[in-house]
């Protein structure tokens, strides 16, 4: 396990297991509460998500998520640097993408006309690059949050 860092607005502590699985996300376990949230993200896009909440019974206020969410996105690059240093992996290589107009890279949910699957992927941490290997041979970097 590798603490990522201590939610100031809430006193969660936010972390990556070193056993997790795909998609990548990190945990915020609140000890005082007896919660503990899963955010999702993606190693294309800055956008984050809920994915689970346990036990039910112990659900933080919806503020209190809000909170949260907002210092996990402010945090995102110290989220997917701790999971690519633990995990090795974007947990994209077999999705299927499109590469639109720019050199922008849409995740599609499957196979479609003009799609073209990633067969392997490498991240730079420190310059937030995503390098993208096709299955065609071509590569594409994403650079977040520039």
């Amino acid at each position: 396990m590798s603490r990522v860092f201590i939610s100031e607005a809430t006193g969660a502590v936010v972390y990556v297991f070193t056993d997790d699985h795909c998609p990548p996300h990190v945990h915020a376990r609140h000890r005082g509460n007896d919660w503990i949230a899963r955010i999702g993200f993606s190693y294309l896009g800055d956008a984050i998500t809920l994915l689970s909440i346990a036990p039910l019974k112990n659900i933080p206020q919806q503020r209190v998520l809000n909170h949260l969410l907002g210092e996990i996105e402010a945090r995102l690059t110290d989220c997917r640097k701790a999971w690519w240093e633990i995990r090795q992996t974007t947990c994209l290589t077999n999705q299927w993408v499109r590469v639109l107009n720019g050199g922008i890279v849409e995740l599609l949910p499957g196979r479609e006309v003009g799609a073209r699957q990633i067969a392997k992927t490498d991240y730079d941490p420190g310059n937030e690059v995503v390098r993208l290997i096709l299955r065609d041979g071509t590569t594409r970097e994403v650079r977040l949050r520039s």
